[in-house]
């Protein structure tokens, strides 16, 4: 019988992994991993157990693994190769045999997670889904070739093949799952099948997701027409002027207008110390909000997140959003989410849902 496997790394990667695992394998026994990437890692894994819908949920820290900051040997690296998943082991003791693993994240843990799962069962099924608009992107093909290991040697080759058994991500991917092929800007040699949109009416998937991230329990009330969501940048260092341009807005529509929606990672409330009102609860996904909060009467805010079209893309919401990129320094930011391949695809998305979304030059062209 077959048995999944999923690895997630972030709020948005739960909420679409127990989306797949609900329309696609309902009858079958899956189990979910969740990592130490995302705040609230803990409660959201005892959590979702009391839903019921994986049979065992794993807490597992591999960030620190995955963002390569342990360092090896010679020896434990050859180990890691022969015997993963005895490596493996340090991080979460599975008690199961797989068919199937899905993850979203290429990153080094999910190597070493596929290689060890593989020793155990040669035709597992190494599935990729959804990571937002980065899956998208030429950056995330970096990130596939980059688990590419070129061996040039009979040697070697033989040592890959035959002794150590060596499963790499790259050339083992059976499918990606997107909700929107059409916007893919790189071409994977692998199926790329589209995800039905998530269905926010579906009362039972709804109440499966309010469990599993406390919604019910959250005091956050979005009552205000403007709702600004903030990006990582503040988390990741980048300096930007994204507040001044906001109370640039503020100025002219009123402060009391005005919602921020704070990024899951900034560990610092900026917009609170001015007198904003913000949300409190960082650790619900912003699509589970959307699931549960009529946002006809609203105006989504955003520099370049994609925050603004998950709601279009993702469940076929219709919205009212402004970009408000060209009004930011985004010259003198050195962040790859602001130039490139990143604002390249968002860049394109805004201009292709041109009826929903506006990027304007000035915050006096938001309405």
């Amino acid at each position: 019988m077959n048995r999944q496997l999923f690895v997630c790394n972030s709020v948005y990667q739960v909420l679409v992994a127990m989306w797949i695992k609900y329309i696609y394998h309902q009858r079958e026994v899956s189990d979910l991993i969740i990592s130490d990437h995302m705040n609230g890692a803990k409660t959201l894994t005892e959590n979702i157990k009391k839903t019921g819908i994986f049979d065992q949920v794993y807490y597992v820290e591999s960030s620190a693994f995955a963002r390569h900051k342990i360092l090896f040997d010679r020896k434990q690296r050859i180990m890691m190769s022969m015997c993963p998943q005895h490596v493996l082991k340090n991080f979460v003791k599975l008690n199961a045999k797989y068919t199937e693993l899905y993850m979203a994240n290429v990153d080094f843990f999910s190597q070493l997670l596929f290689d060890a799962l593989a020793h155990q069962y040669s035709r597992l099924k190494l599935i990729i889904f959804e990571d937002g608009l980065f899956t998208y992107s030429r950056l995330y093909e970096e990130d596939y070739k980059s688990t590419y290991i070129p061996v040039k040697s009979l040697i070697k080759k033989w040592l890959h093949s035959i002794v150590y058994r060596k499963k790499t991500i790259y050339g083992n991917v059976t499918k990606l799952l997107v909700f929107n092929p059409e916007n893919m800007v790189w071409i994977p040699e692998f199926q790329v099948e589209q995800l039905k949109k998530i269905d926010s009416q579906d009362d039972t998937f709804r109440k499966l997701c309010n469990q599993a991230f406390a919604y019910d329990k959250s005091t956050d009330v979005y009552d205000k027409k403007y709702i600004f969501l903030e990006e990582s940048f503040f988390a990741e260092g980048v300096q930007i002027d994204d507040l001044e341009v906001i109370e640039k807005l503020a100025e002219r529509i009123g402060r009391d207008k005005i919602m921020v929606k704070i990024h899951p990672r900034n560990p610092h409330n900026r917009f609170l110390e001015l007198g904003y009102k913000t949300n409190q609860d960082t650790s619900i996904p912003w699509e589970l909000i959307l699931m549960n909060v009529d946002m006809s009467d609203k105006v989504l805010i955003t520099i370049s997140s994609s925050s603004i079209l998950n709601p279009i893309l993702i469940l076929g919401q219709e919205v009212k959003a402004y970009s408000i990129y060209e009004c930011v320094d985004h010259e003198h930011c050195h962040s790859r989410l602001l130039s490139g391949e990143m604002w390249e695809i968002a860049h394109k998305l805004f201009v292709k849902y041109s009826d929903m979304i506006k990027i304007c030059n000035s915050v006096d062209e938001i309405e």
